[in-house]
């Protein structure tokens, strides 16, 4: 079952889409539709496709990610020179890290922005590197346990996501912790002198999650690239680490999901599954995560789970925080440029809020 936005790939297209996944040509149907191409642009598969089938209609984007690409590259190694001159430490990770590590050119994976992680307390200086080097910061709402990042935005093209957690979820706050991954971070020597990404088994954990815990069980399908990609270079020894690393945090279930979906896509035959790896009394334990599988959950029953996950004295904070975001926040939102009108507003947000506990999480 597809699940990106209601935007499953074609049947017609779905044999020699796999093809040109394994790097293979095959036999495509010309001309594609409009649908087709947007699907196909949706699940950020263009590049990939472009390489081994070369269709006329896919020539233009392919093109344009390529000269984007050392636009991107040369911009992200001014920022982390600028960033680490001021002491900070920042990881790449998810697309731009994976395009450089995993894909045989970086303009083969397309991505909206470059992701950055970096510990909580150089928050406040990166705001503050970022505004000198003359890029926008988007006002958050204020929920520190549920928006654990901040955009910076440039040019075009020129988008940073700057995170202080690498999930949003309270859930798994115990995973992937700051210290842990610079402490077995990579250097990307593309990229500059001070660029770091998440090592490959830390990188996996992140896809496997991201995908589930923040986009619903998406099956886009770039996402599932990355997964297989990154499984392909692992050795044993980082597969075992891997599923031990899953097991301890409770996301096991969430992983081997992530991992069925990217060897069916991609043609992988079954191999260092959570089986190979894990007891039968890991297997059969309960996992809160598993939740996030649910498709039909709604942003309620995800906000309870977010919660609970929380200590209480976080929780009230949490609740608070979503009643009553800064003014700013709803300025930005809203276009509530006088004070006067900020109450109606709140009420407005609160009631829409309330609404919205009752709808499916993945829509």
């Amino acid at each position: 079952m597809d699940f990106v936005a209601d935007l499953p790939i074609p049947e017609r297209l779905r044999d020699p889409l796999r093809a040109a996944l394994r790097g293979q040509t095959a036999a495509w149907p010309e001309p594609l539709s409009e649908d087709e191409l947007r699907a196909l642009t949706e699940h950020g598969v263009v590049p990939l496709v472009y390489a081994t089938a070369h269709l006329p209609q896919l020539r233009a984007e392919a093109i344009r990610a390529t000269v984007s690409e050392q636009l991107r590259a040369d911009d992200l190694g001014a920022v982390l020179d600028a960033l680490a001159a001021r002491g900070v430490e920042a990881l790449l990770m998810k697309g731009t890290a994976l395009a450089y590590q995993v894909y045989a050119e970086p303009a083969l994976r397309p991505r909206g922005d470059t992701d950055l992680l970096i510990a909580s307390d150089a928050v406040a200086t990166v705001r503050e590197v970022m505004q000198e080097l003359g890029f926008t910061v988007q006002v958050t709402s204020g929920d520190e346990h549920g928006v654990r990042q901040t955009l910076f935005t440039r040019a075009p093209g020129m988008v940073y996501d700057v995170h202080w957690a690498a999930t949003n979820i309270p859930l798994l706050d115990a995973l992937l912790q700051f210290g842990q991954l610079r402490r077995d971070a990579v250097p990307v020597p593309a990229l500059g002198l001070h660029a770091l990404a998440l090592a490959p088994v830390d990188a996996l954990l992140l896809a496997c999650i991201h995908r589930v815990a923040h986009h619903h069980d998406s099956d886009r399908l770039i996402w599932l690239v990355d997964i297989a990609l990154l499984r392909d270079r692992m050795s044993p020894a980082e597969h075992q680490r891997f599923w031990r690393l899953a097991a301890d945090a409770r996301v096991a279930g969430i992983c081997s999901r992530s991992i069925e979906l990217a060897s069916s896509w991609m043609s992988r035959p079954p191999h260092d599954l959570a089986p190979d790896w894990l007891t039968a009394e890991e297997l059969a334990r309960h996992e809160p995560s598993m939740a996030l599988l649910d498709r039909d959950i709604t942003h309620g029953a995800l906000m309870v789970a977010s919660l609970r996950a929380l200590p209480w004295g976080a929780r009230l904070t949490r609740l608070r925080q979503l009643a009553f975001p800064p003014p700013a926040f709803m300025r930005q939102s809203f276009g509530a440029s006088s004070p006067l009108t900020l109450p109606w507003w709140y009420l407005y947000r609160g009631a829409r809020g309330v609404l919205r506990l009752f709808r499916r999480a993945a829509r």
